[in-house]
């Protein structure tokens, strides 16, 4: 696959121009030409059925190289251009017989993240020949188990999509990676049972189920497990260690900022940035204050770009809750020599 040049991308600012016929995009395919302009394949946005069914007639006789990289390109696309759709593309290729292009369909079809889709998806976590697939299933699963916590999901879909992803971690017979990921993905699920799941794989699980119950710990939004997650901050396993400061991050608990900053002792840099990432996350008066130090002491370089691109994000916390208390209504005190005077 060619490498994506992101600054190719047309995006949503760019001017208007005319989208190129679907036909002829196939007809730049079919003659076998590598299109590079990103800009062509926008012609491919909302294909029709008898575009759609010449396109796929061809599909098989594109080398898996190049059925990747055009998928990878749509992708790219459609995160950059919010009013093109693909999404029919990346489903007639849902089922390929490439492993690494079944990803990116699903990567695909992740974007549009849409209730039909997600029971597709759930049927595929469960019959997909290849564990890597499974575990992007699992991976992108994750953003449906959001939506389903926020009430955008029905009862029927968000009970499909809790039981495939714990059948996905009870099954003692799945690969780990799978397992892990769809772990992971429960994670923001406030229902009791994936708490004690979380617990439960926590406590007797496999290290990769270990790894993903500290990092589902961190996506529940809970501070239940604040203590439990530092105090893997003296684990011997640097794996572990770097899942609890990421979870720990995402609690956003300024009590946590402490024990971060001891962690950016730690001896395996991964976990230094890791914690040095959380600290960025957090974004209080202690978490800056230690970026800061740690941006003017620390020889490391990269850990040094790490704390100076947290302590920008605590900066930027910073200008965004003025500008929230900027824009509340500005009332007068009534004993003052205001208006209510």
């Amino acid at each position: 696959m060619s490498h994506l040049d992101p600054s190719a991308l047309p995006t949503d600012e760019d001017p208007p121009e005319d989208l190129p016929l679907a036909g002829d995009v196939i007809d730049r395919l079919e003659s076998g030409e590598v299109i590079e302009e990103y800009s062509i394949l926008r012609g491919l946005t909302e294909i029709g059925d008898p575009e759609l069914a010449r396109l796929m007639a061809l599909w098989p006789s594109f080398i898996p190289e190049r059925r990747r990289e055009l998928l990878a390109k749509l992708d790219q696309l459609a995160l950059g251009g919010a009013l093109l759709d693909f999404h029919r593309i990346h489903l007639s290729a849902l089922h390929d017989p490439d492993t690494a292009t079944r990803i990116l369909a699903v990567r695909g079809i992740a974007i549009e993240e849409r209730p039909d889709y997600l029971q597709l998806l759930c049927a595929q976590l469960g019959s997909d020949p290849a564990a890597a697939v499974r575990a992007e299933i699992a991976d992108v699963l994750g953003k449906w188990v959001v939506s389903m916590e926020f009430g955008l999901l029905s009862e029927e879909d968000s009970e499909e999509l809790q039981v495939a992803l714990t059948a996905s971690v009870h099954d003692i017979e799945e690969d780990e990676e799978v397992r892990g990921r769809a772990l992971e993905a429960l994670g923001a699920c406030s229902d009791e049972t994936i708490g004690e799941l979380i617990g439960e794989s926590y406590e007797v699980g496999s290290h990769r189920l270990r790894v993903a119950a500290i990092r589902a710990m961190g996506r529940s939004a809970s501070e239940t497990w604040l203590q439990i997650l530092i105090f893997n901050f003296d684990d011997e396993d640097a794996d572990i260690r770097t899942a609890a400061a990421t979870a720990t991050g995402a609690l956003l608990v300024d009590e946590a900022a402490t024990p971060l900053g001891m962690l950016l002792d730690d001896h395996e840099l991964d976990v230094q940035i890791a914690a040095a990432n959380a600290l960025g996350e957090i974004g209080s008066d202690e978490a800056e204050r230690i970026l800061t130090r740690l941006v003017r002491e620390t020889a490391i370089p990269e850990l040094r770009t790490a704390a100076q691109d947290a302590l920008a994000q605590v900066q930027l916390i910073g200008v965004s809750m003025l500008d929230d208390e900027a824009d509340e209504p500005d009332f007068a005190d009534p004993d003052s020599d205001g208006p209510f005077a």
